[in-house]
């Protein structure tokens, strides 16, 4: 499946076809004699992260004027709209994924939950050196999600392309997340990435926004002017998005009852968790289930859900 309509390279690809475009795409991309480069800015790849594996030789990105360049073996996380296009140089073997910024998240597994806040956030492009091996293994991931794209038909298709797309993501993860780790602690990213992680683990345990603020070392006033500041929503608006969140997974990957999945998420009143579902969503529990399900059985896409404010 071609990830995006080619940039003015010097060889050409075919473009997209008009149809809907898919949450998730890949491809290998061969050494080849010529520099190649990818238009980030078409319909498809517009709205999409990129994630890029390079095994060997060159690759950039160009944006406003503005070169960044790699040599492999690296990762580049590419986030929607960071660039107009991509460049492989002539020599070079890589692989490239897409995955849509508002909905790729709904391929992932729970497991991969705290990676998938962490990266749709991210707003600059990010680039690591690797090591031969960890490239190849992602290179490996994305070719399989190729594969099983290129024929959805078989068995077990959509959990081989979840637990290789995992895979892909939280490889990239790992190595963000420990390049956080050595923030200075108490600075500014440092405390919300750590009040992100309280919010992962205690969502549906319903505390206060002053008692994750005390978990935290900090005061209520400051956690609210760093969220307020770096991420534009209060403390509350990111628990209450991250129930929100949970709560629709469970409704469309779960068969437990809107009461079950109340009581879950530290919800003692079946009835006021409906009325807040239904305040951030625009429907209540049981519609935003059906709504789902008759979504999925037409082949549209389900409804969308957009956290990619959170830290």
């Amino acid at each position: 499946m071609p990830l995006a309509e080619p940039g003015p390279g010097r060889r050409e690809r075919p473009p997209l076809a008009p149809e809907v475009v898919h949450p998730v795409a890949a491809e290998a991309i061969a050494s080849h004699l010529a520099a190649r480069q990818w238009a980030l800015t078409s319909r498809a790849a517009q709205p999409s992260i990129h994630l890029l594996s390079l095994a060997s030789g060159r690759a950039a990105a160009h944006e406003n004027g503005e070169v960044s360049d790699w040599s492999g073996p690296a990762l580049i996380w590419l986030p929607a709209g960071s660039a107009e296009r991509l460049e492989i140089s002539a020599g070079a073997r890589a692989h490239l994924l897409r995955l849509r910024a508002d909905s790729w998240h709904r391929y992932l597994p729970p497991s991969a939950e705290t990676a998938y806040l962490d990266l749709a956030g991210v707003a600059g492009i990010l680039a690591f050196p690797v090591d031969a091996d960890l490239a190849a293994a992602v290179g490996r991931s994305i070719a399989s999600i190729a594969a099983e794209l290129a024929a959805p038909a078989r068995s077990a298709s959509a959990a081989i392309l979840s637990a290789e797309l995992s895979l892909c993501v939280l490889r990239f993860w790992r190595l963000f997340a420990d390049e956080a780790d050595g923030a200075a602690p108490g600075n500014s990213a440092d405390v919300l990435r750590r009040f992100r992680r309280l919010v992962e683990e205690r969502h549906h345990q319903q505390l206060r926004v002053a008692d994750y603020a005390q978990l935290l070392g900090v005061t209520p006033d400051r956690l609210h002017a760093l969220c307020s500041r770096a991420l534009q929503r209060s403390p509350s608006e990111l628990i209450q998005q991250r129930i929100v969140q949970e709560a629709a997974r469970r409704l469309e990957t779960s068969s437990a009852t809107v009461k079950q999945i109340a009581f879950a998420l530290g919800f003692k009143d079946t009835a006021y968790f409906s009325r807040f579902f239904t305040r951030h969503t625009g429907e209540a529990p049981g519609a935003w289930r059906r709504s789902v399900a008759a979504r999925a059985r037409s082949g549209r896409l389900r409804p969308s859900l957009d956290f990619a404010d959170w830290p």
